[in-house]
């Protein structure tokens, strides 16, 4: 008879807003929304305080310097005669993948001081469950030569993507791809792994934050099948 499969560790959202004024006048918007996992574990309570004190930094930054810049820009605004553009910040995250032994996520934070467009930040997560201990990109490959199969699977993606005329890089984005992959920039999915670029890094701003989709490896994926067999 096969055992009972563990129930999946619930991941709430902690929260905060806040609107910054400057001479009665709203000059900046701030939202936080940070994950939030049971305390009924040590792993669990390492996660909590790792992802607390990342909000807290993110709001210590935007209380602080940020808000210094928008009052500033707003004064500028008043004595030229123009409108204040309201400034925005918002902490947010995404929870990709779960199952009873791993967990991954990835929280964007969001910067918008006027101008065309805000600027997104991406740090993400794998974590083996309930140990609250980092899985590495490197974890995931049997192989030694893992690094040179992964960069030579994403250099046939972001060719089969231009090729297909879905997306748009820079002229040298081969030697960018190289030269800005970061083995702690990864999360895993249902369909496997998803490495990322941050803006501006291989393509305009326009293409988001790059993110590339590669299969997990033949022996990861044959040891899933036994576990479930």
């Amino acid at each position: 008879m096969k055992g009972t499969q563990a129930p999946l560790i619930t991941v709430e959202a902690g929260t905060w807003k806040r609107v910054l004024k400057w001479e009665g006048e709203a000059v900046l918007t701030l939202s936080l929304r940070w994950p939030k996992l049971p305390e009924d574990r040590v792993g669990l309570r390492r996660m909590n305080r790792c992802y607390q004190r990342m909000a807290g930094l993110w709001q210590n930054r935007w209380e602080g310097a940020l808000y210094q810049n928008a009052c500033e820009a707003a004064q500028a605004a008043r004595k030229q005669g123009r409108p204040c553009v309201l400034w925005e910040a918002v902490l947010d995250f995404t929870v990709t993948y779960q199952d009873e032994n791993l967990l991954s996520l990835y929280l964007d934070a969001y910067e918008y001081a006027g101008g065309a467009h805000g600027l997104t930040v991406r740090h993400a997560d794998t974590w083996t469950l309930p140990a609250g201990i980092p899985r590495t990109l490197a974890s995931f490959f049997p192989d030694r030569r893992w690094k040179k199969q992964v960069l030579a699977a994403l250099h046939e993606e972001a060719h089969s993507r231009i090729a297909a005329g879905e997306t748009l890089y820079y002229d040298d984005w081969p030697a960018l791809l190289d030269a800005y992959f970061d083995p702690n920039r990864f999360y895993r999915t249902q369909e496997g792994l998803a490495i990322y670029y941050p803006l501006y890094t291989i393509a305009p701003y326009a293409e988001g934050i790059a993110v590339f989709s590669l299969p997990l490896p033949a022996p990861v994926c044959d040891q899933k099948k036994q576990e479930k067999s």
